[in-house]
């Protein structure tokens, strides 16, 4: 049975730069959380291997160093569609932290409020 996931996961989308030995593909994020980062890429690097993801937030750029835990790929008529991949930050950065709560405090729903009569 698999392990029920301990951090949310929050959506975020944003072009990267994955860097898997000496290849760069570009990718696309899905989502963000503490200690991983799920994207699609055109090019999947093999389960296990270690990564680096270049994302460009303002005029800062946020350098995570990661592995492959999980790919999905599909078949058929679909076989053209962006692989989905989960990388787990082992030693995420501050940078990274605060731009997973800053995501996190912008997916929260808004309050309701009603107007009084």
């Amino acid at each position: 049975m698999l392990k029920k996931r301990d951090e949310k996961r929050v959506p975020f989308r944003k072009l990267i730069i994955c860097k898997c030995g000496e290849e760069m593909h570009p990718a696309f994020t899905q989502d963000v959380s503490q200690h991983g980062i799920g994207i699609q890429t055109i090019q999947r690097p093999s389960l296990f291997r270690r990564v680096r993801i270049a994302l460009a937030v303002g005029n800062e750029s946020i350098f995570l160093d990661g592995e492959v835990r999980w790919a999905h790929e599909y078949a058929g008529p679909l076989a053209a569609k962006p692989k989905e991949i989960g990388i787990f930050i082992d030693k995420p950065s501050a940078d990274y932290l605060r731009l997973v709560a800053d995501c996190s405090d912008r997916s929260q729903p808004r309050p309701q409020y009603s107007t009084l009569k």
